[in-house]
């Protein structure tokens, strides 16, 4: 799943995707869960329930890993 699917899905900005792999990769779990549902709140939550937290950390941890920060909000 792409971040630009991600953003769509959540009916977001790129930005505010971008602030979800921010929080991903700069936090613990708890943490990141807990920025990630504030920056999605005005109704993204469905996409993240729907995929899983899990699996949603673990792409964004991916991409980061292959495409760097940038690349992963990009992506």
């Amino acid at each position: 799943m792409g971040l630009f699917h991600v953003a769509s899905k959540f009916k977001i900005s790129q930005g505010i995707a971008g602030g979800v792999v921010a929080a991903v990769l700069n936090a613990g779990t708890l943490i990141s869960a807990i920025g990630a549902v504030t920056v999605v709140m005005s109704g993204g939550i469905d996409a993240i329930l729907e995929v899983g937290w899990t699996a949603f950390v673990a792409t964004v941890k991916e991409q980061a890993a292959k495409r760097g920060t940038a690349g992963a909000v990009a992506w």
